[in-house]
């Protein structure tokens, strides 16, 4: 049974970076809402009172997360903890530097309650003995979702059983037939059918053309010469970039898209300037089911992606947000013991739900509880169905087996040629030439 959560930590001070007077120092990407940050002091104060432990908690916004821990490295002075997701975390470069503590001791014990296989997608390569080693502890995990507006496709004429599931047809049904019915039906040139980001800084557009990558065969998961020189990955590739770039050359997405960072996606659906958007966290239900339950309620909806290019149920994208314990930290021990009490005590299923389900479980037992049971709730109940598509982790099998892959995701190559060809003109094809060159560069090939 889940404790009963306790008001104790406003009492919690909060100190400079690097400053250092607790047995513990956890630095934690702040949340989207007071309730989620909130729920993360209840926890902490929790342990201190258990522990008898005095811990230094620092929210850090998640754009700042990676510098400040990449400097607190460089100084020798890193936290005890820290837990971030993929926008934030190099735990990839960290764990081949030897930065991290080996987490078996707390994870390999309780394997059995994460969901099969879940928890090995996070597993890097023992720096001794190559065998797969859990340096991090998944906390909670997200897919990739779409929004859509049910009520602007009312207006247009549409209802979600008129949504195509091929995949060419449903990029098309929102913009060349939802669009154009839409701004007729209000009168208004400043809605657009689709919400793609189109910027090199949004982490959205590299997930958005990965997932287009995944969709047509040439997902980026063998990072070498030989898999990327393959004629047919390449032209796979060109026929990715090409099909999502056309959305923004046919004016099916705001031309602001150029510049968006990873809110703005999020601000044009809830400013319903855009009938649907793609998602990798629940942030944007979670938003509306806060300050306008009826919105979230009636007028949107959590749909499922349509089958990929050939027919077939695609593998989605996932990802994770993860705990590491640094190896520079004063306290390996103690922050280990933090793991285990936020993993023993259900403060981690109590954690996901403050936070509104913007990230999902990645343990069996909390999906049945009435937040995420609910079977009429049009938003967490379609993510929750997600588990059952295969899916493919954002890094892909690279991560076990080749852990300089992860200095390709910082310099956003991707999103880099996404921006290129809409913004600069460029042919697709010569935009993959160029990125592969760019990626053999990186890896050292």
């Amino acid at each position: 049974m889940r404790r009963q959560v306790i008001g104790l930590a406003a009492a919690l001070a909060m100190t400079p970076f690097g400053a250092r007077g607790a047995d513990l120092v956890v630095w934690w990407d702040q949340g989207f809402y007071a309730e989620e940050d909130q729920a993360v002091r209840d926890m902490v104060a929790a342990f201190e009172s258990e522990t008898g432990e005095a811990v230094e908690l620092v929210f850090v916004p998640q754009w700042e997360l990676e510098g400040k821990l990449e400097a607190a490295l460089r100084t020798g002075s890193p936290p005890d903890l820290a837990r971030g997701g993929p926008c934030c975390m190099r735990t990839d470069r960290w764990a081949a530097a030897g930065l991290l503590a080996d987490l078996s001791d707390v994870v390999l014990p309780i394997r059995h309650r994460f969901f099969p296989g879940l928890l090995e997608y996070t597993f890097l390569p023992n720096l001794t003995t190559g065998e797969p080693t859990p340096y991090s502890v998944p906390l909670g995990q997200f897919g990739f979702y779409i929004h859509v507006w049910k009520s602007l496709l009312n207006e247009a004429g549409f209802r979600l059983d008129d949504i195509p599931t091929e995949w060419e047809p449903f990029w098309s049904f929102w913009c060349e037939r939802v669009q154009p019915a839409l701004r007729n039906a209000l009168g208004r040139d400043n809605l657009w059918g689709i919400g793609l980001a189109m910027s090199p800084d949004a982490s959205d557009t590299a997930d958005g053309i990965e997932q287009f990558m995944i969709a047509n065969s040439a997902y980026l998961s063998g990072a070498s010469s030989s898999s990327l020189d393959d004629p047919a990955f390449q032209r796979n590739f060109v026929k990715s970039i090409d099909g999502y770039t056309t959305i923004y050359r046919k004016g099916c997405t705001p031309p602001d898209a150029l510049s968006w960072k990873n809110p703005d996606n999020n601000k044009a659906f809830l400013e319903q300037r855009v009938a649907m958007t793609i998602n990798t966290t629940l942030s944007i239900p979670g938003a509306l089911r806060l300050s306008r339950p009826e919105d979230y309620y009636e007028r949107t909806a959590t749909i499922g992606w349509p089958e990929g290019p050939d027919g077939r149920i695609s593998p989605l994208l996932i990802g994770f947000v993860e705990a590491v314990v640094f190896q520079q930290g004063q306290n390996v021990e103690e922050a280990k013991r933090f793991l285990r009490f936020l993993l023993d005590e259900d403060w981690l299923g109590a954690s996901l739900e403050a936070a509104e389900g913007r990230y999902l479980p990645m343990m069996v037992e909390q999906i049945g509880t009435p937040f995420w049971a609910d079977p009429s709730d049009p938003h967490r109940r379609p993510a929750l169905e997600q588990l059952a598509v295969p899916s493919i982790p954002g890094w892909g099998p690279i991560r076990r087996w080749q852990s300089n892959w992860d200095t390709v995701q910082p310099s956003e190559v991707l999103a880099q040629t996404v921006h290129r060809v809409v913004a600069e003109g460029i042919a697709p094809d010569q935009a993959v030439d160029e990125a592969i060159a760019r990626i053999k560069q990186i890896l050292g090939e």
